[in-house]
C-alpha cells in the first residue's frame, strides 16, 4: 500500500531508505527556501525531470495531477519521493502545504495504488511512497 511518511531526518537515516533498492526510482527534493506554490512547482518539475509544461498549460494543481499520474511521465514501476527539509518548506504558508498533503494523501497515493487499474486503460499500479522528512 502507498503511503505518505512524516518523520525526522534522524529516523529517516536510520531507516536507510534512500537508495536502498535497485528497482526503485528514487526522487529527492529540498524544501528548503520552498515559500510559494509557484517555487515548488518548479523544484517537482526539475526533480522529477518533466520537460517544458505544454503550451496553453498553466503552473497549477491540474497541471501538476496530470504529470504526476501519467505512465509516460513516471514510467517506473516504484518511487520514492522525499522532501527534505520539510519544517522549512512552506513555512508561512501553512495553508498551501496542508492542501500538498492532502493531495498526496487523498489523491495521488490513492490513484497509483489501486484508482489506475480502474480508470486508465491498460493502467498498472505502481509503488509510490512519499517521506516528509523534517530536520526535528
Amino acid at each position: 500500500m502507498n503511503k505518505l511518511y512524516r518523520m525526522t531526518k534522524e529516523e529517516f537515516e536510520k531507516k536507510k531508505i534512500l537508495y536502498r533498492h535497485d528497482d526503485v526510482k528514487y526522487i529527492v527534493m529540498d524544501g528548503a527556501g520552498t515559500n510559494t506554490y509557484e517555487q515548488y512547482f518548479d523544484r517537482l518539475w526539475e526533480v522529477f525531470d518533466f520537460g517544458k509544461i505544454p503550451e496553453g498549460w498553466k503552473k497549477d494543481y491540474h497541471t501538476e495531477y496530470d504529470f504526476m499520474t501519467d505512465d509516460d511521465f513516471l514510467p517506473a514501476e516504484k518511487y520514492t519521493f522525499v522532501i527534505k527539509n520539510y519544517d522549512e518548506f512552506m513555512k508561512n504558508n501553512k495553508w498551501e502545504k496542508e492542501n500538498l498533503e492532502d493531495t498526496y494523501e487523498n489523491y495521488l497515493l490513492p490513484f497509483w495504488d489501486e484508482e489506475v487499474e480502474r480508470v486508465v486503460v491498460e493502467g498498472k499500479r505502481k509503488d509510490f511512497n512519499i517521506y516528509l522528512v523534517s530536520n526535528s
